[in-house]
């Protein structure tokens, strides 16, 4: 068997490439809780001004009550990721080092 040159090993790591961390991937849950966020006013906006279509006799109730559900829903997902965050943050809080 040949020893294995452990000082060639190290200029080998040292040489390598260094694994940079992009800024998506450090702010990842951050941005995609604020795109939700985004998200779910548009969807309250898109329900609002489907309101005033049905007032206006633009569209027909239907139309707009699945607006309406939609934004609903989509209000409810975020208020149930919202609780399970503040569930998650109160339990590391709570952990001992």
């Amino acid at each position: 068997m040949d020893k294995i040159n452990i000082q060639s090993m190290g200029e080998i790591t040292r040489n390598a490439p260094k694994q940079k961390t992009s800024a998506s991937h450090e702010n990842g849950f951050a941005e995609k809780l604020k795109e939700s966020i985004m998200e779910v006013n548009q969807r309250q906006q898109n329900a609002n001004q489907a309101i005033e279509k049905v007032v206006n006799g633009e569209i027909d109730i239907h139309e707009g009550m699945l607006k309406i559900q939609e934004a609903d829903i989509s209000m409810r997902l975020l208020l149930q990721v919202r609780r399970k965050v503040m569930d998650a943050y109160t339990e590391i809080m709570r952990m001992q080092l």
